[in-house]
């Protein structure tokens, strides 16, 4: 089927990671149905993407597995196809700079995202950050300390602070201008350059592929798959997603355990 499919009928899919393409429960789980709908999709014809607020340094191999043809990372700051970098929105170092000692400044714990690297201010020594900071440490890849440092720049960022931290209000303030600030569940942002965004990078591949938005296909569950679930009319929220989510997306399917990925991808015929 793949080999005769006309561009009119070529589907995009695209899919976030945490709590979506794997369980959000701490074993991190990448079901195998999930990975054979995936492997199905691309076989009949159609594209498939990761679409994540990480950036690709911290795509695990084990989440490449089952094959995409590309990934947009850090909430489409980056785009990649086939392996080669099409599309990458970049920061100066002073403004990285500076934003890395605010956060010093006003108590907040971040963790700096770059295409190749993940940067973090040594000198904090809070614990709210610590579980995914050790995650991102354990998987052994470049990791920047020294927000002074000539290397210490990054695509986008996320931040933690404590419930009685007075300058949250003042930090994101600080911020409005020119970044988009995302407020997650619990005492947790995640901040990324205005005008990018999971649904730009839809809309760059769309363009890419010359495919109508009627031909996409979104799969997400928390908050900051808001964007590019709002952005196309095919939009699936897992099982166990947030409200706003399942609020704003045109199908709900099952968990990610009970195959929720599968299942839809059955639902609307691309498998």
């Amino acid at each position: 089927m793949g080999d005769n499919m006309s561009k009119s009928d070529m589907k995009l899919l695209f899919f976030d990671i945490d709590g979506t393409l794997i369980t959000d429960d701490g074993t991190r789980t990448f079901p195998e149905s999930a990975k054979e709908a995936i492997r199905l999709a691309r076989k009949n014809g159609h594209k498939t993407f990761i679409n994540t607020g990480r950036v690709m340094v911290n795509v695990e191999d084990f989440i490449r597995e089952p094959g995409f043809d590309g990934y947009v990372c850090g909430c489409g700051t980056h785009i990649q196809v086939n392996g080669e970098d099409i599309f990458h929105h970049t920061l100066s170092w002073e403004r990285c700079n500076e934003i890395a000692h605010k956060c010093r400044d006003m108590g907040m714990m971040a963790i700096f995202e770059y295409i190749s690297h993940t940067g973090y201010d040594q000198t904090i020594q809070g614990t709210a950050h610590r579980e995914i900071l050790d995650y991102f440490i354990a998987m052994k890849r470049k990791l920047v300390r020294d927000i002074d440092g000539e290397d210490f720049v990054f695509d986008k960022f996320t931040a933690w602070y404590e419930e009685d931290n007075p300058y949250v209000e003042e930090f994101k303030e600080y911020l409005k201008d020119e970044f988009l600030v995302i407020q997650r569940e619990g005492n947790f942002i995640e901040v990324v350059p205005k005008g990018f965004s999971k649904a730009t990078g839809i809309e760059y591949l769309a363009k890419y592929y010359d495919v109508s938005l009627d031909n996409i296909f979104v799969f997400g569950d928390s908050n900051n798959d808001l964007e590019m679930l709002q952005y196309v009319p095919n939009s699936i929220a897992m099982g166990k997603c947030t409200k706003e989510v399942a609020d704003i997306s045109s199908y709900r399917t099952d968990t990610v355990e009970n195959h929720g990925i599968y299942k839809a991808m059955k639902h609307f015929g691309v498998i």
